[in-house]
């Protein structure tokens, strides 16, 4: 009985000691990105306070350049949170368009890029979500497809259940199941080089802290889709 009592007292001790320094580490995280947002936020006031003196091409590289960095702090940060114990999320009413609206604006110097067309097919649809991981979550989709673009892209985003589609290469059948795995490419050629695989993982993760469910569809050569499907909330 004693040996099994110090036992369980060492355990405990380890499991302190590793919840002391996942804390740690996710107060780190927090600051991090706390701390490179200040440089960033004065490159966008000198990008918006002086871009009529810069030439158009370098305005677009610089704010092109501050949409990534914000882009991969914030998948930082989503999965410093995702893996901690922290859970701060607002629930709320709110319209799809406007959410989306949003990403597209954070988004807008990939998609000009890459010249990809968007289209709305949505009306005033609500959902009742938290409006910052919503975003997060849309934003990784938009990546996803800005990433894999081909000649004349477009990204639809349609209801009722929120279609965001586009029309890239698509995936094979066959990897259909392991697009949400974390560190799943595809073999979509020179652009897999740049992938991290963690953008719809991300997305997974978030969805499942959100009550949403996830859904992929393909056809190879014929572009990709996901579906996302909110949960009915009773007024």
């Amino acid at each position: 009985a004693h040996l099994l009592g110090e036992t369980l007292r060492a355990q405990q001790q380890t499991i302190a000691q590793l919840q002391t320094q996942m804390d740690d580490y996710e107060d780190y995280v927090e600051l991090w990105a706390h701390e490179v947002k200040t440089p960033l936020a004065l490159l966008t006031l000198v990008l918006d306070n002086r871009r009529d003196t810069l030439p158009e091409a370098v305005g677009f590289k610089l704010d092109y350049a501050r949409n990534r960095m914000q882009a991969f702090i914030d998948q930082m940060l989503y999965y410093a949170r995702l893996r901690g114990a922290r859970r701060d999320y607002r629930f709320e009413r709110l319209t799809l368009r406007s959410c989306i609206d949003e990403v597209l604006d954070d988004y807008r110097p990939l998609l000009e890029e890459k010249h990809i067309r968007i289209e709305r097919q949505l009306a005033d649809e609500t959902v009742f979500t938290d409006r910052r991981g919503l975003c997060f979550l849309l934003g990784q989709l938009v990546s996803n497809s800005v990433k894999y673009a081909l000649e004349k892209p477009v990204l639809t985003f349609s209801a009722a259940v929120l279609t965001v589609r586009d029309n890239g290469p698509g995936v094979h059948a066959c990897d259909l199941p392991y697009v949400f795995e974390k560190g799943f490419t595809g073999d979509s050629g020179h652009e897999k080089s740049k992938a991290t695989g963690m953008g719809l993982y991300l997305a997974r993760e978030i969805a499942k802290e959100l009550g949403l469910t996830l859904s992929a569809a393909s056809d190879r050569g014929a572009g990709f889709e996901i579906r996302v499907t909110f949960p009915v909330v009773e007024e």
